[in-house]
């Protein structure tokens, strides 16, 4: 089992500084409340999902008291999101249903939110093919979002710091998964999600198979890490973070538009040149690799 310390976060290199200092610290403090009893991780999940509707639907109403608590639920919400992983992580319980459903919670809590924006939009007069068009578009954005800085966070600990995060390729997924209706469910859902993930970074993923054959050597470790210093910051600014204060500002102004107008063309212009600069690295990287092996074929 990891040290405790290790236990409260994924690594410094990939986490945003309002999760290590606050999100992380507390979220360690419930599970380690939790660890003793009978309560499971995916019970957590449940618990932030509830908290999470409610904040969402909160966000529905004009008054700005109300949009006050339903920001200040949807940072509970997120507490317990972030205490579940960390539960899971104390008792050794982590697997990839657990994941799925985290994914499914962060889905569903947005999908409720959207929709009540929607509504609130609609209601004060905007023009309601106008709103289902730009609440999809936001909600496009948002999943295409979230499945990449979740890959570019992960291959950076496989890759950059090893034999660390949650790297998952279609060919590690069982292609016909058992157990409960819920279970097959949650993993036909993370397996869809993987598969988006590949369709967004195909040179990364060649290369990250390269590495699995061959592994990784020291040098091309640090090569990687320095090519990625620039990249991981990009992912805070999509992150879950950034769109809460966003979203918190916005439904307190009044312009609840404003967050889906962010969300669906600034967040995703801001995507793409995430996706640039990453497969840009992972063709340079993709060379480097071969001229590794080529220089080791060589001695051999």
């Amino acid at each position: 089992m990891k040290p405790p310390n290790d236990l409260s976060h994924k690594g410094r290199s990939v986490e945003e500084w309002v999760d290590l200092h606050f999100f992380r610290p507390i979220g360690i403090r419930i599970a380690r409340a939790l660890q003793p009893t009978g309560i499971s991780a995916d019970q957590v999940t449940l618990w932030s999902l509830v908290i999470g509707l409610v904040a969402g639907h909160l966000f529905a109403y004009r008054d700005h008291w109300t949009n006050l608590i339903g920001f200040g639920l949807f940072i509970v919400s997120d507490v317990f999101d972030s205490a579940d992983g960390q539960l899971a992580r104390l008792r050794g319980t982590s697997t990839r249903f657990g994941r799925a459903l985290d994914g499914i919670n962060d889905n569903l809590r947005f999908v409720n939110l959207y929709f009540h924006l929607m509504y609130r939009l609609i209601a004060a007069g905007f023009w309601w093919p106008g709103a289902c068009l730009l609440v999809a578009a936001a909600g496009l954005a948002h999943t295409f979002q979230s499945a990449a800085i979740d890959f570019v966070r992960n291959a950076f600990l496989y890759i950059g710091v090893g034999g660390r995060g949650e790297l998952d390729l279609p060919e590690d997924l069982d292609p016909t998964p058992r157990g409960s209706l819920l279970e097959r469910f949650g993993a036909r859902v993370y397996r869809d999600y993987v598969v988006r993930q590949v369709q967004l970074f195909p040179r990364s993923v060649k290369l990250i198979r390269a590495l699995r054959q061959g592994g990784v050597s020291t040098p091309f470790r640090t090569q990687y890490r320095a090519r990625q210093d620039a990249v991981l910051p990009l992912c805070a600014w999509l992150g879950q973070n950034i769109r809460f204060i966003v979203l918190g500002v916005a439904g307190l102004a009044g312009r609840p538009s404003v967050f889906l107008w962010t969300e669906a063309v600034w967040m995703s212009l801001l995507l793409v040149v995430l996706l640039w600069m990453h497969e840009w690295n992972a063709t340079a990287l993709g060379g480097l690799l071969d001229a590794e092996h080529n220089a080791y074929a060589r001695v051999t």
